[in-house]
């Protein structure tokens, strides 16, 4: 793994890739992806290309209405750290510990459980656009985005 991608920053985004790069910007420090998804919104028709490194455990989002810049990324691998702790795999009692010792806002509990994903569960921590998936109660993956102001513009770290 890149040693410099590995830390979580809250708004800001992992090691040296921060939300608001352009997908040129991203491509210059990790290369070609190992994977490439775009998908539409029906209602808006902005559409949403996602790059997944498999191999890093993480995956970035760019989306068409913010000029491609980089809004989200997707963390599925223990190797990140947030605040210095691996996350990933951890209990739901061990990550809300976590999220309640480090005070990263306020937890809101999601059941997103289906016939195809049975026990699949999401803590959300709006005021930090932080969300914790679990499935059968372990942490499988953190989805964190930019941070956005009152008026819905996007605050792109410096």
């Amino acid at each position: 793994m890149n040693k410099n991608l590995n830390s979580i920053q809250i708004g800001i985004g992992v090691g040296d890739i921060k939300f608001g790069m352009f997908r040129k910007e991203v491509f210059a420090i990790l290369g070609e992806p190992s994977e490439k998804e775009i998908e539409k919104d029906f209602d808006t028709g902005d559409a949403v290309e996602t790059w997944d490194y498999e191999n890093e455990g993480v995956s970035f989002s760019f989306d068409e209405e913010e000029d491609w810049r980089l809004e989200t990324i997707t963390i599925n691998s223990s190797n990140f750290e947030l605040n210095g702790v691996g996350l990933i795999g951890k209990n739901i009692e061990e990550v809300q510990d976590f999220i309640e010792k480090n005070k990263l806002g306020e937890m809101e509990f999601e059941d997103y459980s289906s016939p195809e994903l049975p026990n699949h569960e999401l803590i959300d921590v709006d005021e930090a656009n932080l969300f914790f998936w679990f499935t059968n109660e372990i942490l499988t993956e953190i989805q964190f985005g930019v941070q956005w102001d009152f008026d819905d513009n996007a605050k792109w770290p410096k």
